[in-house]
């Protein structure tokens, strides 16, 4: 069991550190007394919003968070969670629930390049094993659709003690030093209401109002160009039958066929068709059914075929990242962050993540353990990352759909497991050492347990024989790892613990304790000896690490922990190696 020092003393809390109001908000007193009053108001319920609802739910802020629509989304959207989404998925106590939905219906993936839906094939891009990241994860994909997701999510969320309020839009939104004041409004009874809160999540969309409002700008390349998307049923047994569970939705199949795409759902029959409106087609072309239905069976080569139409729509193809993530009690994620073509699946699996990172952070502000400032770190490490995913994702639309797109400005393409597990986030709430470059990435398989690195993945063994790893571990709080002679760092973390008013759990890994690497990897991953320590932040990034002991254990992890949460120290720090 890990040793978990609890929050016994609070008088050494920071006191909230006012921010002025941006200029492009209004700083007002609320004339009368709000309806509500929240801790977080969360603006929009999809990934993003829902995923930051939950995770501030798990350290036990109670978010309030309102959407337009009258449920969450029921769409034909993405279908599949990366492993680093699910080890998020695990965290929030939903993972199981999520495998369990999408192996009802999924079992793996394949996407490939073909010159028609009936191949050749030209290129595989992502293919069963081609896709397993279990070297650096104890988690599988999940194979379920974002709808499902969504509506998990929102079930949890409530059970963590969030307010779900749909069909309700916001109006205005003034902030103060203090906090935001909001104006909501029932989009069926018009109902409004006042909705005081201390910060604000902004998570409605690309087109984001609340970020607009603020006059935070977009950077990136802009609109890259326009897709049509269609729903149709058909039935595509015999065209597909070169590729097993396609044609009746049990495995996602993804087929890229020049400027279109050809995918699956979970409705056997149900297929979504991607195509690039480009400038050889005339201008209304798809606002016709039957040109429509003509023109599917021309880029797919499937002549002959029936086709029903269930939905047409033309959507942009967008790449921008908002200039900053955080505007006062304001901060943003999902895609009123960061928009990003959908060509490798990084845009909703990116706004989970955000939920995870921000949760933690401003529960820690809320409940007073952090100073305010460690706010501004959402910026600093989530930003660079965004901008860095949306290049991959322009390239891979380039290289999939859209070579008349390319240049010289090409991101190089990353690995997958590269792109989940080895981003870092070396200028953040984290200690880092002399001498670290700055590197945004590295590669998972080779970790350097360096601060500001993703945690690595050990595999270990419990006393009683049964499997864990470093990765379970990890998502509630801070965690302190030893190695087996690390007593006095184990000791040191209680006496910070207990200084700080915060909970850290110790676990001493290695021959002799509660946990056994046995293949040896712990010290070499983490790069810390028999008797150094590592600790790691509750979003499972490294935030300090000591290769060995040192004199003082106590001050040590005391002065990392008060640099990552920015608590004023209150004796001078000790000299880091």
């Amino acid at each position: 069991m890990p040793q978990t020092a609890h929050r016994p003393d609070p008088a050494d809390r920071p006191s909230p550190e006012p921010r002025p109001a941006p200029a492009t908000a209004t700083a007002t007193a609320t004339a009368t007394a709000p309806d509500e009053t929240v801790p977080v108001l969360v603006v929009g319920a999809g990934p993003g919003g829902l995923s930051t609802a939950v995770f501030l739910g798990l350290h036990g802020v109670a978010a309030s968070v309102v959407e337009r629509h009258p449920g969450t989304s029921t769409a034909v959207k993405a279908t599949g969670q990366y492993p680093h989404t699910m080890e998020a998925l695990a965290v929030a106590g939903v993972a199981g629930t999520v495998r369990e939905r999408g192996r009802a219906y999924r079992s793996d993936f394949h996407m490939v390049v073909a010159k028609t839906l009936a191949g050749p094939v030209l290129r595989t891009l992502m293919s069963g094993d081609q896709l397993s990241m279990r070297h650096v994860s104890p988690e599988d994909w999940g194979t379920a659709s974002q709808s499902t997701v969504e509506a998990v999510l929102a079930d949890r969320a409530a059970e963590l003690g969030a307010r779900l309020h749909f069909s309700t839009r916001l109006v205005s939104l003034d902030q103060d030093p203090d906090g935001v004041t909001a104006v909501t409004e029932h989009t069926v009874t018009g109902e409004r209401r006042t909705v005081r809160a201390a910060y604000l999540v902004a998570a409605d969309g690309w087109r984001s109002g609340v970020r607009q409002s603020l006059g935070i700008p977009v950077h990136g390349r802009g609109t890259v160009g326009t897709v049509l998307r269609v729903l149709f049923e058909a039935d595509l047994t015999e065209p597909l039958s070169h590729t097993d569970g396609a044609s009746d939705g049990r495995r996602f199949t993804a087929l890229h066929v020049g400027h279109a795409v050809l995918f699956n759902t979970e409705v056997p029959g149900l297929y979504g068709y991607f195509r690039n409106l480009t400038p050889e087609l005339p201008d209304g072309w798809w606002k016709d059914e039957e040109t429509v239905a003509a023109q599917i069976r021309t880029d797919l080569g499937i002549p002959g075929t029936t086709l029903k139409i269930e939905e047409i729509g033309a959507t942009e193809i967008s790449c921008g990242v908002a200039e900053r993530f955080r505007e006062g009690r304001v901060l943003l994620v999902g895609d009123a962050a960061h928009v990003m073509p959908p060509t490798g699946g990084m845009g909703g699996n990116t706004a989970y993540l955000d939920g995870l990172h921000l949760g933690w952070k401003l529960a820690a502000v809320l409940d007073g353990t952090a100073g305010d400032a460690l706010l501004d770190s959402h910026d600093t490490e989530r930003r660079p990352y965004a901008v860095q995913l949306v290049e991959q994702q322009f390239t891979n639309l380039v290289e999939r759909i859209s070579p008349e797109l390319a240049d010289d400005s090409l991101a190089v393409p990353l690995p997958p497991p590269v792109i989940a597990f080895g981003h870092r986030v070396p200028q953040g709430a984290v200690v880092t050492e002399p001498g670290d470059p700055g590197e945004l990435f590295e590669d998972p398989a080779r970790p350097t347990g360096r601060p500001g690195s993703h945690a690595p993945y050990v595999p270990l063994t419990r006393p009683d024989g049964t499997a864990a790893s470093t990765t379970a571990l990890f998502g509630r709080a801070f965690v302190l790892l030893t190695g087996p002679d690390g007593t006095a760092w184990a000791d040191g973390a209680a006496t910070a613990a207990a200084a700080l008013g915060i909970a850290v759990h110790v676990h001493r890994i290695g021959p002799g304790t509660g946990l056994v690497d046995g293949g040896g990897e712990f010290a070499a991953a983490y790069g810390i000896g028999a008797d150094g320590a590592a600790l790691v932040r509750p979003d499972r990034f490294v935030a300090w690490r000591s290769a060995g002991a040192r004199p003082d254990p106590a001050a040590e992890i005391e002065h990392a922990l008060r640099h990552v949460l920015h608590r004023p120290a209150h004796r001078p720090a000790p000299d880091l190696p």
